[in-house]
């Protein structure tokens, strides 16, 4: 795929989030940016001076920055929004738009809680009373947000089916040890979801 055919695939998943929750997303107001492992960095860079200047106080330098399928952007103001997504992994179409339905969730989100203001920003800035009440607060609010997102990607994806958790066994385990490598919040909010998405769940 080159970039022409990233493009066409989130506009097509855009159209859906259009459709089914009364967006706006256009090429007028959401871009996106491809990326790859070798040229990361400096990709970054120039997609943030281009659109989001403020996301350069990102860590973005640090080992382990960059990984991720895909992130959301969401402009300042009456700023653009953007994804930046990652193209040197294979994937299926069916894949690629379910990274895109969850990262436009991200922005949908993001442009809807607190009425339009950021929770991150007001509550998880350094600001609270201790260094230990901020990270819990930070904490929280990561395991909410990928629960969030991925919840409304699966209710908008039609390839998404509520199966019994029996059926979840491997998966269910390769999140059990994502809480133990370091990407426990992610772990956290993946299990959520896939017990809430469950055929379990469905039942009255």
């Amino acid at each position: 795929m080159n970039n022409d055919d990233y493009k066409e695939a989130l506009f097509y998943a855009a159209s859906i989030f259009n459709e089914r929750m009364g967006t706006e997303f256009s090429e007028d107001n959401l871009v996106l940016c491809c990326f790859q492992t070798e040229n990361q960095q400096g990709v970054f860079e120039q997609f943030c001076k281009q659109y989001f200047p403020d996301r350069l106080e990102d860590r973005y330098t640090e080992d382990g920055y960059f990984d991720f399928h895909a992130s959301a952007f969401v402009g300042k103001g009456g700023g653009v929004d953007g994804i930046l997504l990652r193209t040197d992994i294979a994937r299926y179409p069916a894949e690629l738009k379910h990274i895109l339905l969850h990262e436009l969730a991200h922005i949908f989100c993001t442009r809807n809680e607190l009425g339009g203001d950021n929770f991150y920003e007001r509550y998880c800035m350094d600001d609270t009373i201790s260094r230990e009440e901020d990270g819990t607060i930070n904490a929280g609010y990561a395991v909410w947000r990928e629960l969030a997102a991925e919840l409304i990607a699966f209710e908008l994806d039609d390839n998404c089916d509520m199966i019994p958790l029996r059926r979840k066994k491997d998966l269910l385990s390769y999140y059990e040890g994502e809480l133990l490598t370091g990407s426990g919040k992610m772990g956290v909010s993946m299990i959520l979801c896939e017990v809430m998405t469950s055929a379990e769940a469905k039942r009255p």
